[in-house]
């Protein structure tokens, strides 16, 4: 593999695996190393580190984990290893201390970065990393509508947009999903799938999503605007405000971008809520709508969580309410 025989050849490396989907980038990049002979798995906790987004943020004190990791050769192998996911999420301090590192890294070190937004990053940092553009393989979406057929409609877009999704429902028998598996409780019973922003089971996630998705339609249909969000505000509040507010806003871009799909084209096989196709048929586009995807865009790379929950809330609802308009057999929308 040509990526692995970079990795091991010549001295201290960084490189920036770029992509639409930052599970996928990670899930390969874990896989990349472990391609690497001459490094030891027993050896896990010492010579790889793994840094994460917390709250957010990826922080100066994480820098700080990466000066230590590197202040002590591999003792087995000839290599140590940092893999740092969507770090477009660093704030400004700990980018520019991560520079330095960048600048001269150890023989022995290898750095690989994972990002979802490689202009976003600074100038300086991605002309210190060799960018190499990861996407999940085409194949396998077809492989899983093959293999799911009518029942690709309800995981679809999950599984386009979350590889950790796509690779569950791969290895899953066709069988063990049923109707009921991801139906959601009725009325607002289905809170708890707001609420839990760190469960990782794909069958929660699939529901999260639905239940995402069902409030966002609201927004949109229902009379009473501000009514509505008095109502809901307040649920994107409290523990995990920044990662709720993410998820809304990440499903509110795809929908805005699936709108000017439907709006602007024929190619309706580029949508990716399926299931909602025949709803969105019912819309067009509003005079802002490429302009509030866009907000939601810049937003999804915003580096810090202190952001007033309420407002970004507001927001992203607004945009997703000025932009979908009946088209003209059923009339227009009220703003």
């Amino acid at each position: 593999m040509r990526l692995s025989r970079i990795l091991a050849g010549g001295a201290g490396l960084s490189i920036a695996l770029t992509g639409r989907d930052g599970r996928y980038l990670k899930t390969f990049s874990e896989d990349l190393i472990g391609l690497d002979f001459s490094w030891d798995r027993k050896r896990l906790t010492e010579d790889f580190l793994l840094i994460e987004p917390e709250n957010g943020n990826i922080g100066i004190e994480k820098v700080r984990e990466i000066e230590a990791h590197f202040l002590h050769r591999p003792p087995a192998g000839r290599r140590k290893f940092i893999l740092i996911t969507e770090c477009e999420r660093m704030t400004l301090e700990s980018a520019n201390a991560l520079l330095k590192i960048l600048e001269e890294p150890p023989d022995f070190g290898r750095i690989i970065l994972n990002t979802t937004s490689w202009n976003s990053l600074l100038a300086t940092i991605r002309s210190r990393a060799i960018p190499i553009s990861i996407e999940v393989p085409d194949t396998l979406m077809e492989e899983m509508k093959r293999k799911y057929r009518d029942k690709i409609v309800d995981i679809y877009a999950g599984s386009l947009e979350d590889y950790s999704i796509l690779s569950y429902f791969m290895d899953l028998d066709t069988e063990a999903l049923t109707v009921d598996a991801l139906a959601l409780p009725e009325g607002e019973d289905g809170v708890e799938y707001l609420e839990d922003v760190q469960n990782e089971d794909p069958i929660f996630k699939i529901k999260r999503r639905k239940f995402y998705m069902n409030l966002i339609k609201r927004f949109i249909t229902e009379s009473d605007f501000f009514a509505l969000a008095g109502k809901i505000a307040p649920w994107f509040g409290g523990a995990g405000s920044f990662e709720k507010c993410r998820l809304l806003v990440f499903y509110s871009r795809g929908l805005l971008r699936d709108l000017l799909v439907v709006s602007k084209t024929s190619l309706w096989s580029r949508v990716v809520n399926i299931d909602l196709l025949e709803w969105l048929m019912e819309y067009r586009e509003g005079p802002n709508t490429l302009e509030d995807f866009l907000w939601c865009d810049r937003f999804l790379r915003r580096r810090t969580a202190s952001l007033n929950p309420t407002l970004v809330f507001f927001r992203a609802m607004y945009s997703v309410r000025r932009n979908f308009n009946r088209d003209s057999a059923g009339g227009k929308m009220n703003a």
